[in-house]
């Protein structure tokens, strides 16, 4: 699976990106910046978010990770 990230300090440039992309998103926030990171996205994607002034796009192939590995209490990430 490809992870795109794109970084930027329009938040609501990135949320309208991500809106827009059949994908699953998280947007993070930093100190004076926000970065978008999009699951299973490809080229299309990679695309869009390279037309969106202002950011820093990067792609990666995911090689390995664990989405949850629980703590005993239900949250709104929890599978």
């Amino acid at each position: 699976m490809r992870v795109l990230f794109v970084e930027g300090k329009d938040r609501e440039a990135l949320v309208a990106l991500a809106e827009a992309l059949p994908h699953p998103y998280w947007l993070l926030q930093g100190e004076g910046v926000f970065l978008l990171q999009v699951l299973g996205a490809g080229e299309e994607a990679r695309a869009r978010a390279e037309a969106v002034p202002g950011v820093r796009v990067w792609a990666f192939r995911l090689e390995d990770g664990v989405v949850y590995r629980g703590c005993g209490k239900r949250s709104g990430t929890s599978p």
